[in-house]
């Protein structure tokens, strides 16, 4: 087991947390955008199909990595820490395939046009998935960095305890070279 800080696993449950959430709302934004321009006609699929298979792999990858994270095994982090860096370049590819749609006017955005011509406003939808590409792009950088700090972390000798972020063999504290010993008061 690694031995890391209360912060750094809390901050890489939030980060889980928010990562799946986003995922889950990109996934059903992007299954809406295909559905649509599959009634419209319109094939311009990789726009949506490759932040959608991204987003649905993150949903998939998220549980592995709470899994890895709550049984905390260094070869399982550094696993994890890999998966997340595929996921960050698979977002970083899906914020590419959706370059055109990051326009602030809604009449330049290509999505946003094959949707008025089917009567169906989707500006602010556009912009969400947008805003939540972008948001994917700097957690996953974040979790990236997490998971492999905790997974290259030095491994704690058995039987271990963490006592103010110092190491103290079989629950005793560590005397410091400048600390007088304890005495024992006579019985």
């Amino acid at each position: 087991m690694a031995i890391i800080s209360g912060n750094v696993k809390s901050a890489l449950w939030a980060i889980r947390f928010s990562q799946f959430s986003f995922a889950v709302i990109l996934t059903g934004i992007f299954s809406w955008f295909h559905n649509r321009l599959f009634h419209a006609g319109a094939y311009p699929f990789g726009t949506t199909d490759v932040p959608l298979g991204f987003s649905t792999a993150t949903i998939f990858i998220i549980f592995i990595a709470v899994y890895a994270a709550s049984a905390l095994a260094q070869e399982a982090m550094l696993i994890i820490a890999i998966l997340d860096f595929l996921l960050l370049g698979g977002y970083v590819a899906s914020a590419i395939v959706y370059r055109h749609n990051f326009n602030s006017k809604c009449v330049e955005n290509t999505l946003v046009r094959v949707f008025d011509a089917e009567r169906e406003g989707g500006c602010n939808s556009v912009r969400l998935g947008a805003a939540l590409l972008i948001l994917q792009i700097l957690l996953f950088t974040a979790s990236t960095i997490l998971s492999y700090r905790v997974a290259k972390s030095p491994p704690s000798p058995a039987g271990a305890t963490v006592i103010n972020n110092e190491k103290s063999l079989f629950g005793r504290f560590r005397r410091h070279h400048s600390q007088e010993p304890i005495a024992e008061s006579p019985a």
